[in-house]
């Protein structure tokens, strides 16, 4: 497997994509808004994107899915946020006057299993930043949206983000020692570095 990262969008999200090298078949992790750029992208390197993931439903991570869906990609997120799709605030796009095309996505439950272009993926459940966001695993690399960064943790002061349920889940990423964080935006970081240092650790009296 090979694994591209792209910054997207007007609030710069990492975008990854996982590619089967054997058949250039991919996988996108939070398209953004910037599908035609990832289109283009993947003529010039030779590889298709045939399914999305989504870790959360506010529209810098979202905004681009429905230019995929409406050519027979197909989208998946966190069945607490499918209503974040149709919901301007909810997904937040009211604050940058930002259209979001409609799309359908398929809900994932905690503990599902992916198998997607011969790449086995693992869905937790890592809400508090958003009532349903979740992380994907593959391999030993966590993809988590916006729910740990490096040195930092996401936002709870958008709808339906709290701070205790956000705190259990940096909880739950902190269990998977030996794993490379992969964050909606900023650089990559270990979990075992984030156990030890991350500020998140200093809010743990809720």
């Amino acid at each position: 497997m090979k694994l591209l990262k792209y910054n997207v969008g007007a609030l710069s999200v990492n975008c990854y994509l996982l590619i089967n090298e054997k058949t250039n078949k991919a996988i996108a992790i939070d398209v953004g808004g910037d599908a035609g750029f990832l289109k283009l992208e993947g003529l010039k390197h030779g590889f298709e994107i045939t399914d999305i993931l989504l870790t959360h439903g506010h529209f810098d991570h979202i905004a681009g899915a429905g230019e995929f869906y409406n050519s027979g990609v197909k989208v998946y997120m966190g069945e607490g946020e499918i209503d974040f799709i149709k919901d301007e605030n909810l997904n937040l796009s009211y604050m940058f006057n930002n259209d979001i095309k409609p799309f359908d996505a398929t809900p994932l439950k905690d503990g599902e299993t992916l198998t997607i272009n011969d790449i086995e993926i693992k869905v937790i459940s890592t809400p508090g930043h958003t009532k349903g966001s979740v992380s994907y695993i593959v391999e030993d690399k966590i993809f988590d949206g916006d729910v740990l960064f490096e040195g930092s943790f996401g936002r709870i002061d958008f709808p339906t983000g709290n701070a205790k349920t956000l705190i259990n889940s940096c909880k739950k990423l902190f269990s998977y020692e030996g794993y490379t964080l992969y964050p909606g935006h900023g650089d990559e970081t270990k979990v075992d570095d984030e156990k030890l240092t991350n500020p998140i650790l200093s809010y743990d009296r809720y």
